[in-house]
């Protein structure tokens, strides 16, 4: 199941509300989503890969999947109520064509090198999954104390989880990491009831918000009821965080969640002084200048002197210049909170510009 009904707001001004992420070519000449579809496409069959998403961005996965994507595996949610709500309408969509089926949850902009090795981490969790009652996530060793993930802690590795923290502040994600906590990479691997019973027993609301979307799948104005009547929780919050059937596999593979414009600049540069362009027709000319990500339009000339650690995010509406040595790109979704509550700049993230 591929969730991709997410905004990506810390990845403004290339991501806007109506062009998110998921769909720019940031790594390749592939799209994120892309990327996704066709790794997935190397593990199960093609009927077997189901797209989630809320209705604003269907189009946008039509033409990113044309000639792969079945009509019946593109999953629509009449809005957009974050990860819970997503997976339980996946859920019941699969349940309804096969009841003992084995879900693994991928989000649609991550970066996975060593598709091997992911492969293999992949079998390990499904054969857990079926023979158990966990929910099984892979766990990446942190680099850094980055406040934008979940931690998870675990006295053996692979094994039960004993804690799972999402999001903490970064001198409580240092003193994780010295417990040898791991990120969490978002993907999960589960029985449908195994997931359905933690929901009856850690979020009844939801759980009986499902068993109205398992009866009512073809009338899609009770499915615009029962999501006005759901929390916008992630499954982070609503599960991981307090289920006891959490199981920690450390993954094995390389993994960059393309959360905002630092991950995306150590993925480029391989942790090089470089600086490193997201395009190849953006042009500049340095003095004294290293470790910074730049984007620009054509025909436009960026010049640097003496600045280092910067992204510059440049496009035909709106600039972002951000620091690349701390965490201050993950505050990019701050800065966007600003954007869309003042009524004279919210359109610079909500509408796209002329692509």
């Amino acid at each position: 199941m591929i969730l991709c009904g997410g905004t990506g707001p810390r990845l403004w001004p290339l991501s806007r509300g109506d062009h998110p992420k998921q769909f720019l070519s940031l790594l390749s000449a592939k799209s994120l989503l892309q990327e996704t579809f066709y790794r997935a496409l190397k593990i199960v069959p093609l009927d077997h890969i189901y797209v989630i998403s809320q209705s604003k961005y269907i189009s946008l996965i039509k033409k990113d999947l044309a000639g792969y994507l079945d009509k019946h595996h593109l999953i629509v949610e009449p809005e957009k109520k974050n990860t819970s709500m997503a997976i339980l309408l996946g859920c019941a969509v699969i349940e309804k064509q096969c009841p003992q089926a084995v879900i693994t949850t991928f989000t649609s902009d991550h970066y996975i090198g060593q598709i091997n090795l992911f492969k293999q981490n992949l079998i390990k969790a499904y054969t857990i999954a079926l023979s158990s009652n966990y929910i099984v996530t892979l766990g990446i060793k942190p680099t850094s104390a980055n406040p934008a993930y979940g931690y998870i802690l675990a006295k053996t590795i692979p094994g039960p989880v004993d804690r799972f923290i999402e999001k903490p502040q970064p001198s409580t994600a240092k003193n994780l990491i010295k417990l040898q906590a791991r990120w969490n990479s978002g993907i999960y691997t589960f029985k449908i009831n195994t997931l359905l019973n933690e929901f009856a027993l850690l979020q009844p609301n939801y759980y009986r918000l499902y068993q109205k979307l398992i009866v009512n799948l073809k009338n899609l104005s009770v499915i615009k009821k029962i999501y006005r009547l759901a929390e916008n929780l992630a499954i982070d919050k609503s599960i991981s965080e307090k289920s006891r059937r959490l199981y920690l596999l450390p993954a094995e593979f390389s993994w960059n969640d393309i959360g905002e414009w630092k991950s995306i600049f150590l993925q480029l540069s391989n942790h090089s002084d470089r600086i490193i362009t997201l395009k190849p027709n953006t042009s500049f000319i340095q003095i004294n200048s290293k470790k910074c990500l730049l984007s620009g339009p054509p025909k436009k000339l960026i010049g640097l002197i003496n600045v280092n650690n910067l992204a510059i995010i440049d496009t035909p509406d709106a600039l972002l210049i951000c620091n690349l040595a701390d965490n201050s790109s993950y505050q990019v979704r701050d800065l966007i909170s600003k954007i869309v509550t003042n009524k004279k700049t919210q359109h610079y993230f909500l509408k796209s510009y002329d692509r």
